[in-house]
């Protein structure tokens, strides 16, 4: 019999936070971000879910540009972190992908590589994130000689905001500056918008915008919830309780005794840890929904268990189901209690835990 951990792919919920990028940005193009399999979703199920949606799809790398190509996908398919190696590059041509340069010697090797026809292009500038993209400064020769090997080729120019999910302070304005002034009036599209830009900047929508977060159901903005944005949950994180028992007053629960039992009470044992996607740093008091109640997380998260205080619901027996994220508890509130971020526990869902696609 199989482990009774799961996590259900609400692709509804994903068709609908899709059509939220549409009424958000309506005159600009959508590039979906599928990159880490999907945010942890699956790239060929949120791929074929948003195929009649959006305009292309965007990945991290060729393996997972290739895993789009053997689905099926005919869209254009963006490889963020351009190619990395010269080989890709012929690679790229022969699948008909779309190359990010953002560096130089990536554009030394597209300018090497003897192709039949000029590949798509996008082009990154720097404007403050520091992690890829050409520098302002560099930004005209940079474009220059893209030109030259696009030749006719769709180019677009892009960028990253660093700190856009916050509700002040969050540079965007003075990076749309930098960028407008880089790109100098080229005629060629432009994309700069994440998530939390799509939702909040109308101004940094322009010609594409490339959501991630937000297509999976959780929120991009530090200062908002997801449910107040209209958006809905994409995955339902669940798993049984294997084991319900009495605790004395006193007596400690998990490894290390982190939990102290203050009263009389019963511990339900639920199939999911660490090994399953479940935060190991999340604190007691985390919330578990058991058959729609509230349970607390007591004691340390292990490999394949967790603890939960169910002293207050008498009638949770074995084989009652836990949900773990979902529409109630949010990955967004697992998160926040384990001192992290949504993305990195979706993204980091394992294979271990069978996924259940629904409607």
């Amino acid at each position: 019999m199989a482990r009774p951990t799961q996590a259900r792919i609400l692709t509804g919920n994903i068709r609908h936070n899709a059509q939220r990028v549409r009424e958000r940005a309506p005159n600009s193009r959508v590039m979906a971000c599928v990159k880490a399999d999907g945010y942890g979703h699956g790239i060929t199920t949120v791929s074929e879910t948003l195929h009649d949606i959006v305009d292309g799809f965007a990945v991290a790398c060729m393996s997972e540009a290739l895993a789009l190509r053997d689905a099926g996908v005919s869209k254009p398919v963006l490889m963020l972190e351009g190619p990395q190696s010269a080989d890709e590059i012929p690679e790229a041509a022969q699948k008909n992908l779309t190359l990010c340069i953002n560096e130089w010697h990536q554009l030394e090797w597209l300018e090497k590589a003897r192709l039949s026809a000029p590949l798509p292009c996008w082009l990154k500038i720097d404007t403050g994130m520091h992690r890829l993209g050409f520098s302002p400064q560099g930004t005209a020769e940079a474009l220059q000689r893209l030109e030259r090997q696009a030749r006719g080729s769709e180019l677009v120019l892009c960028t990253h905001f660093s700190s856009a999910d916050l509700p002040t302070d969050n540079g965007v304005e003075q990076q749309l500056q930098c960028f407008d002034e880089a790109a100098g009036g080229a005629p060629y599209a432009q994309s700069t918008a994440n998530s939390a830009a799509i939702l909040k900047i109308p101004g940094s929508h322009r010609d594409w915008v490339r959501p991630g977060y937000m297509l999976y159901g959780g929120s991009p903005l530090a200062d908002a919830a997801a449910a107040e944005m209209n958006l809905k949950p994409a995955m339902e994180f669940s798993a049984e309780v294997i084991s319900v028992r009495d605790v004395p007053t006193g007596d400690r629960v998990g490894y290390r005794g982190r939990w102290e039992a203050k009263r009389p009470s019963r511990i339900a044992t639920v199939a999911a840890g660490y090994g399953d996607g479940y935060p190991r740093h999340a604190p007691d008091g985390t919330p578990v929904f058991i058959d729609g109640k509230r349970a607390l997380l007591a004691g340390r998260v292990s490999m394949d268990m967790i603890t939960l205080d169910v002293t207050e619901h008498p009638e949770i027996c074995v084989g009652a189901r836990a949900v773990l994220w979902g529409a109630e508890p949010t990955v967004d509130e697992i998160a926040t209690a384990a001192d992290t971020i949504g993305y990195e526990i979706l993204a980091g869902m394992p294979r271990r835990v069978p996924r259940l696609v629904t409607g």
